[in-house]
């Protein structure tokens, strides 16, 4: 149970409700709570049902819940003037369900923007380490350093491994650790496992022009895609792992089309101004990365996960069609045709 609090802090069996009318921002209890979704369109059974859904927001959260995932079904937003209203028919049950099915998106992505992690980091360890060494990441003339900027961004790099380190070493890690007590230096190759996406999205950003070429082919892409692929897989990951809305992701970067063999295959519709609507920058762009960067195993592996979630978010939705899930996240109805981009 949620310890009572002073005012304007949470209390027991209630909360703030940030959004929607001034009456949402003060403390309401959880039947309250209830009371408002109904008088807006929500169908929320009594008895035992309205137990179930009280039982629901005190473990998960109204804001969450709610406030989260209820915009595919409102008929109406909130005005200065009036309040939200949701469209006929419907349930808690769809809100909660649409909640779930993100909970399970993050968790199929997540799973495999890993595996993508995990090789970025083998290759470019790898490739680094080939050419400079194994004490090479703390030399700046390993980097570019082709102007200021360059040479700035290269020591900022060096200082954040350096601390990375010192962090890991205080932490007594058994890798870092013994290799440092043992040998004085850590392998990059062993280094790299305790690098978060972020800084290896870095390392690479400061590899010389010729470096990151060698490592973009390993991808079969061009030097600068490659970069794009990776700061918006990082952010992707990042939104998995630290449990975020995902459904809806938009990125302000967009994957360059022209550079994926065979995206035509995708029949994705194109705007008037010839710009593709979907599947540069949302949720399906991931799903188009894992198919250039996955083994076809792990391809296959990710598209029948989203097939059964898709399904099961079907026969869960009544109001609406999961069909419009599936647009707000870039998918049609050609979406598997992904595996064909192999």
């Amino acid at each position: 149970m949620i310890a009572s609090l002073s005012s304007g802090v949470l209390r027991a069996r209630g909360l703030f409700i940030i959004g929607g009318s001034m009456a949402e921002k003060e403390y309401k209890s959880y039947r309250q709570q209830l009371n408002i979704l109904r008088s807006r369109g929500m169908v929320i059974g009594k008895g035992s049902q309205g137990s179930r859904v009280m039982r629901i927001l005190e473990c998960e959260n109204y804001y969450n819940v709610i406030n989260g995932y209820k915009e595919p079904f409102l008929a109406s937003k909130a005005t200065v003037t009036a309040d939200e209203i949701y469209k006929t028919g419907t349930t808690f049950d769809e809100v909660y369900a649409l909640y779930n099915f993100d909970r399970e998106l993050r968790n199929i992505y997540l799973k495999f923007l890993l595996k993508i992690e995990n090789t970025f980091k083998a290759v470019i360890a790898h490739e680094f380490s080939a050419k400079y060494g194994h004490d090479n990441y703390l030399k700046t003339d390993n980097f570019n350093i082709t102007g200021e900027r360059n040479i700035s961004s290269a020591i900022k790099l060096i200082g954040d491994i350096q601390q990375e380190i010192a962090r890991q070493m205080s932490k007594h890690h058994q890798a870092v650790t013994h290799y440092m007590t043992e040998h004085g230096y850590i392998p990059l190759w062993v280094l790299v496992n305790v690098l978060t996406f972020g800084k290896i999205e870095n390392f690479y950003k400061n590899m010389k022009p010729a470096d990151k070429t060698v490592v973009a082919k390993q991808f079969s892409l061009q030097p600068d895609e490659l970069a794009k692929f990776m700061h918006m897989l990082a952010l992707a990951r990042n939104k998995c792992a630290h449990d975020e809305r995902f459904f809806d992701i938009k990125f302000k970067e967009r994957i360059h089309t022209k550079s994926i063999k065979n995206f035509n295959v995708l029949g994705i519709v194109r705007a008037k101004d010839g710009s593709y609507t979907y599947g540069t920058n949302d949720a399906y762009a991931i799903a188009i990365m894992f198919a250039l960067l996955l083994s076809r195993t792990d391809l296959n592996e990710f598209v029948s996960s989203m097939r059964n979630t898709f399904n099961k978010l079907q026969k869960q939705l009544h109001t609406i069609p999961a069909a419009d899930i599936m647009t707000i996240m870039g998918f049609d109805v050609n979406w598997m045709n992904i595996t064909e981009l192999k």
